[in-house]
């Protein structure tokens, strides 16, 4: 029997060597089409952008002051309204959500410049406040805060930790619901060349262990190297885009 399985193998034809298949492309989860928006006066602050982010991805947005940047950061957050195009995560159109403050807060953490803490609470309370009258709000916003390296610091306000440490708790704020995409207004803009290098270290961190897509505005060429794509604003349109080192291989 054993013989006969044997020859019965040799007989058989040598299949072919199978040529790899490519890897699916990542799931897109940021898709902006003609999005356009404009301010009194005739100020055309973003004008027909079309583009695609990827999950998992890091973009940084670079452009001079008044380029229509930080305006484009706000449409894609739905913080502002077009006046034309659209904005979809994961194939959902906003201007299909009725409910765009619970969309956002599910699906999209922000960071900004300035980080926003309440002077008087805790940093533990501070983070916790997007759980509001949620039973493990504290519990969570400790989570977060020990993610971000401030375990140590839960019970310190504000005015008590350094400049580095406030951002990273906004930055823990940020992450407290677990989003999918975080969008980023110049988060290095207000910290030092040490603090910013540890600022882009946590932030490509969350983003392996989350796969976070990662929005980043900001003036400084050494956080838009890290990034995946570097998407180049010029009064209000995409002026180029070119490839960053990619933070994944720093």
């Amino acid at each position: 029997m054993i013989a006969t399985l044997v020859l019965s193998c040799l007989d058989s034809p040598v299949p072919e060597p199978q040529t790899p298949t490519s890897l699916a492309a990542p799931a897109v989860a940021i898709a902006v089409r003609s999005l356009s928006k404009a301010y009194p006066g005739g100020i055309n602050a973003v004008r027909d952008i079309n583009l695609e982010i990827a999950q998992g991805e890091m973009v940084a947005i670079m452009g001079k002051s008044g380029s229509g940047k930080s305006t484009l950061l706000n449409l894609i957050g739905s913080l502002d309204k077009p006046d034309s195009g659209s904005v979809s995560y994961h194939g959902v159109d906003l201007r299909e959500v009725r409910d765009l403050a619970r969309f956002r807060s599910r699906e999209i953490g922000f960071v900004f410049q300035l980080h926003y803490l309440l002077p008087h609470l805790s940093l533990l309370d501070n983070v916790a406040l997007p759980l509001f009258g949620q039973r493990d709000a504290r519990e969570r916003a400790a989570a977060a805060l020990g993610e971000v390296g401030l375990a140590h610091r839960v019970h310190h306000v504000p005015g008590k930790v350094s400049g580095g440490e406030r951002q990273r708790a906004a930055i823990a704020r940020a992450i407290v619901n677990n989003p999918r995409v975080l969008l980023a207004d110049e988060p290095t803009g207000n910290v030092d060349s040490v603090t910013e290098a540890a600022l882009l270290e946590l932030f490509q961190n969350l983003r392996s262990r989350h796969g976070m897509t990662l929005v980043v505005v900001t003036h400084e060429p050494s956080v838009a190297a890290r990034a995946d794509r570097i998407i180049h604003i010029k009064d209000g349109a995409i002026d180029r885009i070119e490839a960053g080192k990619g933070g994944r291989e720093l």
